[in-house]
């Protein structure tokens, strides 16, 4: 069990890395990843470089670690949002907006993420490091499709493919809204995805 002070250099360790993450995100969205520079994320972050190169060896492995909490982020405030609805079908109909609230407060990580996709060789290492993670997540989304056909709700289309097409449109919201990005541009996008993709789906016999 960890002493009274050990917890505390812990939650100082965690809140020192959210800065610098916070830090990064700006410098990256504002510069683009081959104009930032160690030196600029370190005087945001308002700490020195040698700390700066404690917890982030590279700018690559830093925009990795963004990407990354990025996916742990948005896949929380969707259990969040899960935890408030009971229905395989309910459940499906938060993601849009969840993606639209994320998406509202990070404008700036779909940049990042467009850019290390279209990447020759980063990408490879990114897919490797942050696959396992998305694929557990993706397949709690899949069985939410699996219990809805199950159940009658939606049509019987195989749910491998409605969790590719259904991702595919979250993903839109971030990569394809013109800035300046708002919450009103991208809640339209949400209620619009579920109009047509989610009450399609729907069995209606």
């Amino acid at each position: 069990m960890l002493s009274h002070l050990q917890q505390r250099r812990e939650k100082e360790k965690a809140a020192r890395r959210k800065t610098i993450l916070q830090a990064a995100l700006q410098v990256f969205g504002s510069q683009g990843y081959h104009g930032t520079r160690m030196d600029a994320i370190a005087e945001i972050a308002q700490l020195g470089k040698a700390t700066l190169y404690y917890y982030f060896k590279s700018k690559d492995e830093l925009l990795l670690a963004i990407l990354e909490d990025g996916i742990r982020e948005f896949f929380l405030l969707l259990e969040q949002a899960w935890q408030q609805v009971a229905t395989p079908l309910e459940k499906l109909e938060q993601i849009p907006y969840v993606g639209a609230r994320f998406f509202s407060e990070h404008p700036d990580y779909f940049k990042l993420y467009h850019y290390l996709t279209a990447h020759p060789t980063l990408r490879e290492k990114a897919l490797a490091q942050l696959h396992p993670l998305i694929a557990e997540k993706i397949r709690n989304i899949r069985d939410l499709f699996d219990r809805a056909i199950a159940n009658g709700t939606i049509q019987p289309i195989p749910a491998e493919v409605l969790t590719e097409i259904f991702g595919s449109l979250i993903m839109g919201m971030g990569l394809f809204t013109h800035p300046p990005v708002t919450w009103e541009k991208l809640e339209t996008r949400a209620r619009y995805i579920w109009q047509i993709f989610l009450e399609g789906i729907k069995n209606k016999s």
